[in-house]
């Protein structure tokens, strides 16, 4: 008789965090082609144990402390992961800027294997499309939560992976829904010929597909199979027996708590920092994709509602100055006539140099900081980062690199709009308050002091020099608060706030370093 290939081989693993342990010399083996749960009390390290499988954590990962083997069809991690693993998390991870069709799409352009173009590919689709009676065209926010879910296994399948993890795949389902689910899992296994690896609560709706059921012993920190019809009389003796101290984390003293967290933070930052300026080499795993991010971010940080915004502030701008230097002008009997060729030449000055780019960079930190912080950060809490991950690649060669290059593209255009309202506005007072003067006038005196004898007025470089340095610092500090993690919509909020607070203080203070360096007082 064949020995079935082992899909899953772990061999005196030790896992502790924060000094407390969670596996102690526990060992695992699942055979190919088996449906396995994975059944445990809350904190006693399943999610770990998933994490681990898929490539998430290993020795290097603060605070845990890993030691042990693992390998998954007798690869080991991470590599193992990339070649073998997919998942479907409990709440799904489906990239919600693309519809139905195109997340399927995503997860075959990423297979790593048996990969076709053209025909196949799109026969592929349809084919998954149409067995989990999925409408292809429709957007991720129209969807069902069972749609939802049937899609995240399509786009699993697609990535063809051999073994498919499923994260609490029945949680917040009716259990109508539930039943389908259980049943598709059991159908997708045996005609797709994978092995699935169940982490779950819900015995009652997936033991009855299971091949066998493993527990994460809290007592022993092992695993352990338990016979299926045993299975809920057991965990709900262990649910009576809990000792939840066991399970209560030591309190740090405040002083110390935020003191370690700001040293954290600051190296965080720093290296966040020098990631930024990596990511700023385009390593997109698909071109075809990177540019649909590309364009996707353009979009949210500067075409659009972003145009028209930096529009109606650039033609504000150029009113107020104008009107009220005109207005207030000291001695204006006497000094207007002498002085208004200076006035005006002094207004484009101080426009190009400082309003437009001072202004500019204020709104770019205020709205799109908050715009990316949104965004990044609700990728982070409905797991599309994660997903990304799973499917064998940095979230930021998509995201990060995408965001920053946006920003630096959008940052030059935005400046121009701004400048070319605020120039309109300028002139239409202008005309408005002195229509003895041509507007010819005015257009000769407006450069004068910009004037360099050349196509660019003087003053560009630092002008784009220090855009360049803002858009970069919004673009990091706004990704990088979206994507620490988030437990809650309000984590999400508050990455907003303190996106809109950091990249308003960064882009001050490059601005006023600019404007030292720039300006000589003497």
């Amino acid at each position: 008789m064949k020995r079935p290939k082992q899909a899953i081989a772990i061999n005196g693993l030790h896992v502790s965090v924060a000094g407390r342990c969670l596996l102690r010399d526990a060992s695992l083996e699942v055979n190919e082609g088996e449906v396995v749960l994975l059944v445990g009390l809350s904190g006693s390290g399943k999610s770990v144990t998933l994490k681990l499988l898929l490539g998430l954590l290993n020795d290097r990962s603060k605070p845990f402390e890993i030691k042990g083997d693992i390998t998954l069809f007798g690869d080991e991690l991470p590599a193992a992961a990339d070649n073998h693993a997919g998942i479907v998390f409990q709440d799904f991870g489906l990239l919600d800027e693309w519809t139905t069709r195109e997340n399927i799409e995503f997860g075959y352009d990423h297979r790593k294997k048996n990969k076709t173009q053209g025909e196949g590919r799109k026969k592929i689709v349809d084919q998954l499309l149409a067995e989990l009676n999925l409408d292809g065209s429709l957007p991720i926010a129209a969807l069902s939560g069972g749609m939802k879910q049937r899609c995240a296994i399509a786009r699993t399948l697609a990535h063809d992976p051999d073994i498919l993890f499923y994260d609490e795949p029945t949680s917040g389902l009716d259990p109508a829904m539930t039943k389908q689910v259980a049943e598709l899992i059991k159908r997708t296994n045996d005609d797709h010929k994978k092995t699935s690896f169940i982490v779950t609560h819900d015995l009652a709706a997936l033991s009855e597909i299971a091949d066998r059921i493993i527990l994460l012993d809290p007592k022993t920190h092992s695993f352990r199979q338990v016979p299926i019809e045993e299975a809920k009389t057991i965990m709900e003796g262990l649910a009576l027996s809990q000792n939840r101290d066991e399970f209560r984390a030591k309190p740090v003293p405040g002083i110390l708590r935020h003191s370690r967290n700001f040293f954290s933070s600051t190296g965080k930052s720093l290296e966040s920092t020098l990631i930024a300026l990596f990511a700023l080499i385009p390593r997109w795993p698909r071109g075809k994709w990177g540019l649909r991010y590309l364009l996707y971010y353009l979009r949210l940080s500067t075409f659009g509602s972003a145009l028209a915004y930096v529009a109606i502030c650039g033609f504000i701008l150029g009113l107020i100055i104008t009107w009220f230097t005109f207005s207030f002008l000291p001695f204006k009997t006497y000094t207007e006539p002498l002085l208004i060729d200076n006035v005006i030449g002094a207004i484009g000055f101080s426009l190009f140099r400082i309003m437009v780019p001072g202004m500019v960079a204020m709104l770019v930190a205020a709205r799109s900081g908050a715009a990316i912080a949104a965004d990044i950060g609700n990728r982070v809490y409905t797991r599309q980062t994660a997903a990304m991950q799973s499917l064998g690649f940095s979230p930021n060669r998509y995201l990060l690199t995408n965001i920053l290059w946006a920003h630096l593209i959008g940052m030059p255009v935005l400046i121009a709009v701004n400048f070319f309202f605020a120039k309109m506005a300028s002139l239409t007072v202008f005309a408005a308050i002195k229509p003895e003067y041509s507007t010819y006038f005015w257009e000769a005196e407006f450069p004068r002091f910009l004037s360099n004898n050349g196509e660019l007025y003087l003053g560009t470089h630092w002008l784009v020099g220090k855009s360049l340095v803002s858009a970069f610092g919004v673009g990091t500090i706004a990704t990088y608060l979206g994507m620490r993690p988030k437990a809650s919509g309000r984590d999400v909020a508050t990455a907003v706030t303190q996106s809109i607070i950091w990249s308003t203080l960064f882009v001050l203070l490059i601005q006023t370093i600019a404007a030292l360096l720039e300006f000589d007082p003497i």
